[in-house]
């Protein structure tokens, strides 16, 4: 009976005894995570405003493509960060001006288009500016894809849809309509 209790006193000292061991090569708390010193914000506007003078800040973050729309007075310059939305990537080229696209009214229609191939691997994008009578747009040349869009100011919003694919059919394809289902454009773009 003697040696059950001594065994059990031992199995009872190890257990201790890993207990504490354990306890101390753990640390005590989690190290705490990097946090940029400037917001992501901050780091597009202050690159945005190294080109263009100004930035008015970021008009959109897309959390399922990690891109944000960056707005200066010149136009719309997307912006590809980090899956965390912590640190700027790169721009994505030619940004959307808005001089441009008043001016060229007549010859355009009620939108505008721009492709950008191999942003990064397996990402495409397209982007562009459309005017309020532009409904429902159409990628007829992708799949009858319809891509997401957001309001900057009067009369003029921001349309684009990525794919996951490094590139995109050229020339692409689209149909736009009006709020009454009318087509009011069908034609290509190219990049």
């Amino acid at each position: 009976m003697s040696k059950k209790w001594l065994l059990a006193v031992l199995c009872i000292g190890i257990i201790v005894i890993y207990f504490f061991v354990s306890r101390l090569s753990s640390p005590s708390s989690p190290a705490p995570p990097d946090i940029p010193a400037a917001s992501l914000e901050e780091q597009v506007c202050q690159r945005v405003a190294d080109q263009d003078d100004d930035c008015k800040g970021i008009r959109l973050f897309d959390a399922d493509s990690h891109l944000v729309f960056a707005e200066s007075s010149t136009g719309i310059t997307p912006a590809l960060t980090n899956n965390e939305f912590t640190e700027f990537k790169k721009f994505i080229y030619p940004m959307l001006n808005f001089q441009e696209f008043n001016e060229e009214r007549g010859d355009r229609g009620p939108i505008i288009w721009q492709v950008k191939n191999k942003v990064q691997k397996n990402l495409s994008i397209i982007y562009g500016f459309a005017e309020d009578e532009a409904k429902t747009i159409v990628i007829n040349s992708e799949g009858n894809v319809q891509p997401n869009r957001f309001f900057v100011r009067d009369n003029l919003w921001v349309w684009y849809t990525t794919f996951q694919k490094d590139e995109v059919k050229l020339p692409v394809k689209v149909t736009v309509y009006d709020a009454k289902g009318n087509m009011i454009s069908r034609g290509n773009e190219e990049e």
